[in-house]
Order: structure tokens, then C-alpha cells, then sequence
């Protein structure tokens, strides 16, 4: 046998094995998961990205009959989060529940260690809500026209808290603050909850907080609502305009989370899973919780893996051009 003939021969029996490796069939499928799955949340405890993980976990539990474990990792705008599940085996058993900052991520850090757009694919679309503008109970101001006004008065720059560089909080504070015009120094904490916590006690003037952090502290009068990120007035908070509303249309975005797995997972389990949350999200368990944390589901016609990849490909666009345009940086 020439060494071409036994070269070739090498070659064909290592893609036959790599094949073999890699293809999980019907039953294989059928079986899965056979251990408990992690969900690596990309966000401190407590914070928005924590709690759309804990909400769909128990449902997704019960569905797939196995124990659903979610650990946070946060940091870095995500992308340290992104990185452990980028990195761990494409099987099934290490997924990513992350926001907004998922697309930000590649426009924001040019030299990440993983390719977001290769080495992710979506399972599904989790939820999506507007965000709020909350400041301290004792701010001045009591309504919209009231708060730029004394931010622009101020005889200090209005404190704004932010969850960490290159998260949709930071980008969209940073738009917000640009909008607006005013003096401010963006203040950045290890997730926005600390910062909540801060804005509660006095030290911070303005956050801009997702609604299941920040609808407990309004109704309870330890912060102020200004205004909605919103396409139409929360039906919770009536008298509270959108940013269109106030001349900023630009600014009404979705903040939104998602569920990935690393590239590579076998299609039957990727399948799986998405039929696995689809059964999830018409849990009462999740729709109370969906409910109670002013989030909703995306409409069932978004719900397929397909429709997933194409929103989040819109994302990516629409995120560099933002960190394009306000010149924002990671450093």
C-alpha cells in the first residue's frame, strides 16, 4: 500500500470517528438529559439575567425530568459567563442565559478569547420588558420635564448607576445621558442590584433597572419612576410617559433574554430543549412569575430556534452601531 493510500486511509477513519462522535441519534436524543443541566447565568445574584434564569428553571426541571442547576458568573459585561459556556462541551448539559449584552459584546471587546456569532447557538427566546428610569425617593424632581431640569441645574452631576461596562444597562444609560445633555458621571457596579441598593440608600442619584428589581421599590415609594423604555405606558404604572413620549422614540428598546448552547450540540438535543421551553413558558408557575416581574414571553411565532438566530443577528447590528455612534468603550 502507498504511504498516499494509507494517508488517505488515516484521514477517512478520523473523519468517520469524528462523525460517529459528534452524531447523536433518535434514541440518543430521545434519552437526553440523563444529569442535571447548569445554566450559567451572566449576572449577579438578584439581578434581572439571575432571575429570568431561576424563573424558567424549576418548569424546565419538570419537563425534561431532570434536576436544572443555575450558577452565576458575572463580570466583564457577560462576557466571562460567555466564555465558561463557549468553552464547555456541546452536549446539552451547559447552556447561557443572557440579555441585550450577548450582542453587544463582539462591537464592545474587538479581542475576545470566543466568536460570538460562532461559538453560540440560540435555543430560544426567553423574554422581553421595557426598562425603567428610577431615582432616589428624595430626588427633587417628581416627574420627566422635573428631572432633566434639575439635572441640567445641578450644581453636580447627576450620579447614574450602571450594571458594568458593556451591558445593555451601560449602552443604554449611555444613550440616555447623551440624549439628554445634562452633566453626569455613569457609575459602574458588579451587576445592577448593588447599585439599586445604593440608589435606595441615598448614594446614587439615577438607575436605569430592569421591572423585577425595580417595580417593588417604586410601589413602595423608596424610588421614583420617570419614565418607560417602553413601546405603550405600563399598564402598571399609568401616569408614567415612555421616552417617546418625551422626544427620545430612539431610546425605546427591549431589554431581552435568551437561552444558548455552545456550538456543536447535536441537533435532536437542541431540538429538545426547545420544545422542552416551549412547554416551559406555558408553565402557570412561569407565566405568574412573568406576570408578578412585569416581563412576557416573545409571541409563539418567535419561539422557534430560526426566529431566534434572526432577532439576535438584528441585535448584533443594531448594538454596533450604537457603541459606533456614542464612541463608548470597554476601558
Amino acid at each position: 500500500m502507498s504511504i498516499w493510500s494509507t494517508r488517505i486511509g488515516l484521514s477517512l477513519l478520523a473523519a468517520l470517528g469524528a462523525a460517529a462522535i459528534s452524531y447523536v441519534g433518535p434514541a440518543q436524543a430521545q434519552n437526553f438529559p440523563t444529569k442535571p443541566i447548569v445554566i450559567v447565568a451572566a449576572s449577579t445574584p438578584g439581578g434581572p439575567t439571575d432571575a429570568a434564569a431561576r424563573m424558567i428553571a424549576d418548569s424546565l426541571a419538570s419537563v425534561l425530568g431532570q434536576q436544572v442547576v443555575v450558577e452565576n458568573v458575572a463580570g466583564a459585561g457577560g462576557t466571562i459567563a460567555m466564555n465558561r459556556v463557549a468553552r464547555a462541551a456541546p452536549d446539552g448539559y451547559t447552556l447561557l442565559v443572557h440579555q441585550n449584552g450577548f450582542a453587544i459584546a463582539p462591537a464592545l471587546y474587538p479581542r475576545l478569547t470566543f466568536n460570538t456569532e460562532k461559538d453560540f447557538t440560540p435555543v430560544i427566546l426567553l423574554n422581553r420588558s421595557e426598562t425603567f428610569i428610577i431615582g432616589r425617593k428624595d430626588l427633587p424632581a417628581n416627574n420627566w420635564k422635573e428631572l432633566v431640569d434639575w439635572m441640567k441645574k445641578s450644581k453636580q452631576p447627576t450620579r447614574f448607576a450602571h450594571p458594568g461596562i458593556g451591558t445593555n444597562g451601560h449602552l443604554q444609560s449611555t444613550m440616555l445621558v447623551n440624549a439628554i445633555g445634562a452633566p453626569t458621571t455613569l457609575i459602574a457596579y458588579r451587576g445592577i442590584a448593588p447599585g439599586v441598593t445604593d440608589l435606595i440608600g441615598g448614594h446614587i442619584d439615577l438607575a436605569q433597572v430592569g421591572p423585577p428589581l425595580a417595580a417593588p421599590h417604586v410601589r413602595s415609594g423608596n424610588a421614583k419612576l420617570f419614565a418607560t423604555t417602553g413601546f405603550s405606558r405600563n399598564k402598571q404604572f399609568p401616569d408614567v410617559p415612555t421616552l417617546g413620549e418625551v422626544g427620545h422614540p430612539e431610546l425605546q428598546l427591549w431589554f431581552w433574554h435568551a437561552l444558548w448552547a455552545p456550538s456543536g450540540t447535536p441537533k435532536p438535543i437542541l431540538d429538545k430543549l426547545n420544545e422542552a421551553m416551549r412547554k416551559a413558558l406555558t408553565d402557570e408557575r412561569v407565566k405568574k412569575n412573568y406576570a408578578n416581574s412585569l416581563v412576557e414571553a416573545f409571541p409563539a411565532d418567535e419561539l422557534t430556534r430560526e426566529a431566534a438566530q434572526a432577532f439576535i443577528q438584528k441585535e448584533f447590528a443594531l448594538w454596533r452601531k450604537v457603541v459606533t455612534e456614542h464612541n463608548v468603550k470597554a476601558e
